[in-house]
């Protein structure tokens, strides 16, 4: 029971857990690197937040399996998908549904926020943030404190290896600082999940063959490369590109050879002929240069001889990509 008005100082009135500062950080999210194995952000942080398997998430997402590229501007964040049908595959495949809250937000709106928020981050499953203090890529929030409030949000493109604070103010718009909710759905039917992928790698394989052929021709076009302001960073913009490219064949090789014991009747041979080709075009991707940007990352990309070694290592990519579709395509015949 609560004191009787005017007995004690104000203070004493207040239970004592309430009168303390409410803060939570969760530890078990650590700092995201680029180059790491990870560089797809949504389903990066969708698996961090779901615990789920970002192979699993990747493929089943068509994820893995996709190209695509800017090719006026060759902004590297047009290699990472964003499309609502692939975001709304990778939730289903991790029991979620995503549920946007857009900024900006009134008074009443943050509290509600606030509250949300807290929810799911004491029910370890913290909302992802797009955009946030950053370029428009995918991150998790994964604490508040209620003085302030500030939030704690783990993102692509933090400073140091503490998570990055955040307050009202940092939440402009959707694409700064927008939030999305997790909503617990039904368990994933994974063998539906794994032919929505492999439909979604076959439905996709036209436009990804014409992006590898756009930038394998504008690494060829020297014209285009002769000032060097532009050629440095349009060599950064080639560096991210590869880097997820690589990253996405990987995850299409290690998804399709787990994927095998998800059917009693699947026709493994053919999955195992589209990962090995997936996990060949990922070889030939790396070939151009993996690891952290610096100088000479750049140089490499200004030097002529360099771009067109490259541009046939894409156009190997192109070719084992096609190899790994036609298995693809034979795979999901067989599959009931």
């Amino acid at each position: 029971m609560g004191h009787a008005s005017g007995l004690h100082h104000p203070q004493a009135r207040v239970p004592r857990d309430r009168r303390l500062t409410k803060r939570r950080i969760l530890k078990d999210v650590g700092p995201l690197r680029f180059g790491e194995g990870h560089d797809t952000t949504f389903p990066y942080a969708l698996a961090l937040a779901t615990g789920s398997d970002y192979d699993w998430l990747m493929g089943s997402s068509g994820a893995a399996f996709t190209t695509t590229i800017d090719e006026s501007g060759w902004d590297p964040l047009a290699a990472t998908p964003r499309d609502a049908e692939t975001l709304a595959r990778a939730a289903r495949a991790a029991g979620v549904r995503l549920d946007p809250e857009p900024p900006p937000y009134d008074d009443e709106m943050r509290a509600l926020i606030l509250d949300r928020a807290k929810e799911a981050i004491d029910g370890r499953l913290p909302p992802l943030v797009f955009g946030l203090g950053g370029p428009p890529e995918y991150g998790l929030i994964v604490g508040y404190d209620e003085d302030g409030p500030t939030f704690f949000a783990r993102t692509f493109f933090d400073k140091g290896d503490d998570p990055r604070r955040a307050g009202w103010s940092e939440f402009e718009s959707e694409d700064r600082g927008g939030l999305i909710f997790l909503d617990k759905t039904a368990p994933p039917d994974r063998p539906v999940a794994l032919r929505e992928g492999i439909d979604a790698a076959l439905t996709t394989g036209d436009a990804s063959d014409r992006a590898l052929a756009s930038w394998s021709a504008a690494l060829r076009d020297d014209a285009r490369w002769t000032d060097a302001k532009h050629a440095g960073s349009a060599a950064f913009a080639d560096h991210a590109m590869r880097s997820v490219l690589v990253d996405k064949r990987r995850a299409a090789a290690r998804f399709l050879r787990a994927a095998r014991g998800l059917l009693p009747n699947a026709p493994g041979a053919d999955l195992l002929r589209a990962a090995e080709s997936y996990g060949y075009s990922a070889d030939a991707a790396a070939k151009g240069g993996a690891g952290a940007f610096d100088g000479g990352v750049a140089m490499r990309f200004i030097d002529v001889g360099h771009r067109r070694a490259w541009a046939k290592n894409l156009d190997a990519v192109r070719d084992n990509d096609r190899e790994a579709r036609e298995a693809l395509t034979s795979a999901r015949k067989g599959m009931k």
